[in-house]
């Protein structure tokens, strides 16, 4: 796995931190390299779970679109209805958000 220079995780929820275990091997599982892109830093929507430890981006502007799509898919499958996976332009986003 990698971290992108500046990436912060202030107050990582360890919901999130198993979900970044996850990502990782469901990426390695599909023989691309991970890259969290964003974690409580950066600029996000107002009501964003970056800001409070419970959402992570990760790089997938290397990948063609149909390696995205089966990333996203396998990740929802995996990580189950208490995350949210949300295929970007040129990330996932992912976040812990029961109920």
């Amino acid at each position: 796995m990698y971290i992108k220079e500046g990436v912060l995780f202030n107050d990582l929820s360890p919901q999130m931190l198993l979900g970044a275990v996850i990502v990782l091997q469901v990426f390695n599982d599909h023989s691309e390299d991970c890259t969290i892109t964003s974690g409580t830093d950066g600029r996000h929507s107002e009501n964003s779970l970056h800001y409070v430890g419970k959402a992570l981006d990760f790089r997938t502007r290397n990948m063609d679109a149909a390696k995205q799509r089966t990333l996203t898919t396998e990740l929802r499958r995996r990580l189950g209805d208490n995350f949210d996976v949300v295929l970007e332009r040129d990330h996932l986003h992912v976040e812990y958000d029961p109920g």
